[in-house]
């Protein structure tokens, strides 16, 4: 039986995102998705653009205008000129839904929720062990956490963001 690799786990957990986004966005085109946006629910615009749904140059250009309402210009990284310059590329698709998923999310949601499963299974994990653990075995059980969750969700999940929740739990509270 062969092994599968991390890299292997992670770009199925990355299609099987884009499928489970392609199913939601279906029939829904880019200029509703970005009027939604406009509006407050940013859900259907990274739907479209987790789902990889080429984009026409009048939906580039309202694309444009509704990042530049929420970033302003100076602030854009380079890739982002580049990627709305051109069609968009796979990963300019990924890093587009990346960044809308940052700046049009209303205030109070979760911009990171697969650190925030990782968070509750490092939770468990340390749980299961009773007494006091020392810091190298704590942390090991967070980078499985962390490993499991990136898998399953297909992005790459910081082991600090995890402490940091593990830190703090009335914000990882919030989110259930």
């Amino acid at each position: 039986m062969k092994r599968r690799t991390s890299v292997g786990l992670c770009r199925i957990g990355q299609a099987s995102e884009r499928n489970k986004a392609r199913l939601r966005s279906g029939w829904d085109r880019y200029e509703s998705a970005i009027a939604a946006a406009s509006a407050g629910d940013a859900d259907r615009l990274l739907d479209c653009l987790r789902a990889h749904k080429p984009l026409a140059d009048a939906d580039r250009d309202r694309l444009v205008t509704y990042i530049g309402t929420k970033l302003r210009r100076r602030r854009w990284p380079l890739w982002l000129e580049q990627a709305l310059g051109r069609p968009p590329t796979a990963a300019d698709y990924d890093l587009l839904a990346d960044l809308v998923a940052k700046t049009g999310r209303k205030r109070g949601r979760v911009f990171d929720a697969p650190a925030h499963r990782a968070a509750r299974l490092a939770e468990v994990l340390l749980s299961v062990r009773s007494g006091r653990l020392d810091a190298r075995l704590r942390s090991h059980l967070i980078d499985n956490a962390c490993e499991i969750e990136g898998g399953e969700s297909g992005v790459t999940i910081d082991p600090e963001r995890v402490r940091n929740l593990l830190g703090h739990p009335t914000a990882r509270a919030r989110r259930r």
